[in-house]
């Protein structure tokens, strides 16, 4: 025998069933997937493996070739001072 509270639920989902027009079981099934894909979708923006996180690694390389490219010339000029210091000698 059902308690009164059990009955008043299954008039309820039954309602909502016909609201929805599917089962409650699918329904809650649906919208657990639904929210882990948007968890994941989110972890994907978001998360330490995230967009954002690429955008900000690629501006940081692009900024590190700048700087060994002055370093280089930097080495170059030195590397010629130096040259012509030993020459001198």
């Amino acid at each position: 025998m059902k308690s009164s509270f059990i009955g008043n639920i299954d008039i309820y989902i039954k309602k909502l069933e016909e609201i929805l027009g599917l089962s409650f079981k699918v329904f809650v099934a649906t919208a657990f997937v639904v929210a882990l894909l948007g968890i994941y979708i989110a972890n994907l923006l978001f998360g330490n493996h995230s967009l954002q996180v690429l955008q900000k690694l690629k501006k940081q390389e692009i900024i590190l070739k700048s700087q060994i490219e002055t370093l280089k010339e930097q080495n170059a000029k030195l590397h010629k001072k130096y040259l012509e210091w030993t020459d001198a000698k």
